[in-house]
């Protein structure tokens, strides 16, 4: 290898480096990007300072240096006609619709893509193709035409899989995204966003996630879920913050916008827009400062002044209408037809149009439009919905009308189980119970299109069956004659094989299994976001069925650490925590509360003459009876072996405390019974009040106790009070 080959090497070494970091590292890839440029004019390398000059304006477009961005495109563009790069010419071209669509001077951004798309097709090109696709898709979207954006965007996406690098397809997936976000289904916006946000995570595509990011906060607030759009937006902050993006920064500041508008609070989201205006209006971001004047107005409005809602309302319809302007919207609409039109005849080998008169001609092209008119149709009916049972009811409901079905059924693999499964199957409109196929079966149709990847078309099967099988295959009910298999798969995935039959011969043409297949990459969607959406709520279901199990675990343990385990009643832990709640809220409303230390006098005999579980019966029985003579707001706990402690909350004076004393002496000398005995215990209590013997839980209830023990050493079965301590215990009159 020669010195001017190694300097070539690293010539293309740089501009890859380049390249990659495009969108993630702007700044570091401008870099890269000149040292590229620098060596390759040193070495005369052409074609080298060609890449570079296109690494350069990709580099300062993302760092939303526009105008240079736009002078190095249309110099790289010169540069790669003079070389004969047709690549170069191709990737060029649509570097110059993305700029004039940034700018939003649209309808020169048509004429740029249309370009670039010819391009990419006559050289057999297919990354540029779907490139090129996914941008219609996206102007589409600014024009307010969701369902055409689709028409590009979602047959780019079931073809991109090894085509195209995963920045790309998380771009396509954010676009559809907001596709079916401006078809105001959130749940399908959501989910092809979150899509393509993990994939901008995953591969280091900051500016990517950011844009991904967006688009979930408006999902968000459109849900009403607040919380959720304000993390987002902060996620995004943190993004931005990392790669300096001045468009996401603004970006962001509208979304922050749009969300305070809808928080109901119009005047704090000025503030955010009115940065996001300014910002715009400096670095020419034309379709940012239209969104700006649009959540202005509204919040204008909202505050009253309509002088200055008026005011940018104008601003953003003048843009609007900039924007829609009729002739752009006829070229994009022109540019659709002429692209679906290609697609169709090169799908289907009987419109070849060649050697057919002017007539047949015309009649064939209508109705390849009607084939596209019904397949956009149904795409969207099936894709509304994320429970697999409705997306193949309608999708049977919608091929009834257009095509000859008796047998209908869409058949998802089971690799686990190496089958093939039957989960919808409707026979002459009756639906039938599921089945399941096995993959080693060498006699169904269905399991031959699914290993092979290819489509079945069978106009007889007595006479055709040979072409895919070795033996004739049994039918499960009526024979069918004519039979149409279609795999469907997304990323290289295999999800399973649509199949419809007819009892007659020669029912299906090849129109049909172009139909189909035309009509597969909306299947597969549908079927696949049905499934995940089926995986998720079976997950959900476990994860709440697991949070109800942790949760009475929970309460459980709580409550055991909280509970005496014998008689149920708070003990000494809950006991303090709920008599510092009483003493507070006695503190606030000036309240009296009455502490009850009880003791049973006499009660170890019960455990040496009848044993333990007889004196455990004795204490339930106890605990019981005070329970039953107290209030629901007073408190009654088990804080030792026969000791128990009363809180009787909200008393007027010691006569209502004095009350619950002797009423507790009374339960307690009725006799208890263990097998056929009798035996009879007594009581003594003391009593301390707040907040006359104190305000503190602890010295409550050692004075409490202190008086107890004054009862039990001087004559039992009584009670007194702490604050009588020179006083004779107090029985029953």
């Amino acid at each position: 290898m020669t010195t001017n080959d190694t300097r070539i090497q690293s010539v293309d070494s740089a501009n890859e480096r380049a390249w990659d970091g495009l969108s993630a590292q702007p700044q570091s890839a401008l870099e890269e990007a000149e040292k590229a440029l620098a060596a390759a004019t040193e070495a005369g390398y052409a074609k080298g300072v060609a890449d570079a000059h296109l690494n350069i304006g990709w580099s300062k477009y993302y760092l939303t240096r526009l105008p240079e961005a736009y002078r190095a495109f249309l110099d790289v563009y010169r540069e790669y006609q003079e070389l004969g790069d047709v690549l170069g010419v191709c990737k060029s071209l649509n570097a110059l619709g993305v700029y004039h669509y940034s700018i939003f001077r649209l309808e020169k951004a048509v004429d740029y893509f249309t370009q670039s798309l010819e391009v990419a097709k006559t050289n057999g090109i297919e990354d540029r193709e779907l490139i090129v696709r996914i941008n219609i898709g996206e102007l589409c979207l600014v024009l307010g035409n969701p369902q055409d954006a689709l028409e590009y965007l979602m047959p780019a996406y079931t073809r991109m899989a090894g085509v195209l690098p995963p920045s790309n397809v998380a771009d396509c997936l954010r676009n559809i995204g907001k596709a079916f976000l401006q078809l105001d289904n959130p749940a399908l916006a959501a989910e092809y966003t979150r899509r393509s946000y993990a994939i901008a995570k995953d591969v280091g595509e900051s500016i990517m996630a950011t844009e991904s990011l967006e688009t979930l906060a408006d999902v968000a607030i459109r849900c009403g879920e607040y919380g959720e759009a304000e993390r987002l937006v902060t996620e995004g902050r943190e993004l931005v913050a990392a790669t300096g993006n001045a468009n996401q920064r603004v970006g962001l500041l509208i979304v922050e916008g749009a969300l305070l508008n809808a928080m109901g609070r119009p005047s704090d989201a000025l503030a955010p827009l009115g940065r996001a205006e300014a910002l715009s209006e400096s670095l020419s971001l034309k379709s940012r400062l239209f969104k700006a004047h649009e959540l202005m107005s509204e919040a204008y409005r909202a505050l009253g002044d309509y002088e200055r809602a008026l005011e940018y309302y104008k601003k953003y319809s003048d843009f609007r209408q900039l924007v829609q302007h009729e002739d752009t919207a006829n070229k994009i609409r022109g540019f659709q037809v002429q692209v679906d039109i290609e697609r169709a005849q090169q799908e289907a080998e009987i419109y070849r149009l060649r050697n057919i008169d002017l007539k047949e001609k015309t009649e064939a092209l209508e109705d390849i439009n009607r084939q596209i008119t019904s397949i956009s149709r149904i795409g969207q009916r099936i894709t509304a919905s994320l429970d697999y049972g409705t997306v193949v009811r309608t999708l049977y409901d919608c091929l009834k009308p257009l095509i000859a079905i008796d047998m209908f059924g869409v058949a998802l693999a089971d690799p686990d189980r190496g089958q093939l499964v039957y989960k919808r199957y409707y026979e002459d409109g009756v639906r039938k119970n599921d089945w399941r196929i096995s993959l080693t079966t060498d006699s169904s149709f269905t399991v031959w299109a699914f290993k092979n990847n290819k489509p079945v078309l069978i106009t007889d099967k007595e006479l055709e069956y040979g072409q895919y099988l070795p033996r004739r295959p049994v039918s499960r009910g009526r024979p069918s004659q004519s039979i149409v298999c279609m795999p469907l798969s997304i990323e290289d995935k295999a999800l399973g094989v649509m199949t419809i039959q007819n009892y007659e011969p020669r029912a299906y043409s090849p129109r049909d299994l172009s139909f189909l297949k035309a009509l597969s990459p909306y299947v597969s969607i549908a079927v696949e976001n049905a499934l995940i959406h089926d995986r998720l709520e079976v997950l959900n279901r476990a994860l709440s069925d697991e949070k109800r199990r942790l949760e009475r675990a929970t309460l459980k343990i709580s409550h055991l650490a909280n509970h005496d385990t014998l008689t149920g009643l708070p003990n000494r832990r809950l006991l303090v925590e709920l008599m510092d709640k009483s003493v507070e809220t006695a503190k606030r409303t000036g309240g009296k509360i009455g502490v009850v230390f009880m003791d049973l006098d006499d009660f170890k005999p019960i455990n040496d003459q009848f044993g333990h579980t007889a004196g455990d019966s004795a204490l339930v029985a106890m605990a019981d009876r005070i329970r039953g003579l107290v209030r629901a707001s007073d408190i009654v706990a088990r804080i030792g072996g026969d000791e128990f402690l009363a809180v009787i909350t909200n008393i007027r004076n010691r006569d209502d405390v004095e009350r619950v004393a002797r009423k507790v002496i009374e339960e307690c000398e009725k006799p208890l019974t263990f097998s056929g005995a009798s035996w009879k215990v007594g009581v003594s209590i003391g009593i301390a009040l707040f907040p006359d013997d104190g305000e503190v839980i602890e010295d409550l209830v050692n004075r409490a106790d202190s008086a107890m023990y004054r009862v039990k050493h001087m004559s039992k079965n009584a009670y007194a009070f702490w604050g009588d301590a020179g006083r004779s215990p107090n029985g029953l009159d």
